[in-house]
């Protein structure tokens, strides 16, 4: 019975996601676990996401998930990719006419409405060369 309850209380703290302004040091906070999700969703509403893990990107889409090693030069593309998308921040969000991103890890998330279109994800996509 007793673990019963701890494990029922350890689900509760672990759903329990604060969050957070888009700023740079609140995403900086997601950055340092070094384990992350930086999700975009679609304005048809499909998503597709890239999460980081230990030096591994999982990029999952509607085509077969693809998982690999990152390197330096790409850690930096994505960073500069998101530092862009963060300074167009729309304060607006509406789910049927907007695209958003979605910054997560275990703790915390950021929900970034930029001021743009599609495309520039999927660029980024075809630059890591993870499409098909």
């Amino acid at each position: 019975m007793r673990k019963s309850i701890i494990v029922t209380v350890a689900i509760i703290l672990v759903s329990c996601v604060r969050s957070l302004e888009p700023t740079p040091n609140n995403i900086n906070k997601i950055f340092a676990s070094k384990d992350f999700t930086f999700e975009f969703h679609k304005k048809n509403g499909t998503c597709e996401s890239l999460s980081f893990r230990n030096d591994y990107l999982v990029y999952k889409s509607a085509n077969p998930t693809i998982r690999r090693e990152i390197t330096y030069d790409e850690v930096l593309l994505i960073n500069d990719f998101i530092q862009k998308i963060v300074n167009k921040h729309s304060t607006v969000l509406d789910p049927e006419h907007n695209s958003y991103y979605v910054i997560k890890n275990t703790a915390y998330k950021v929900l970034i409405v930029p001021k743009q279109e599609e495309f520039y994800f999927e660029a980024l996509i075809k630059t890591l060369k993870l499409n098909k």
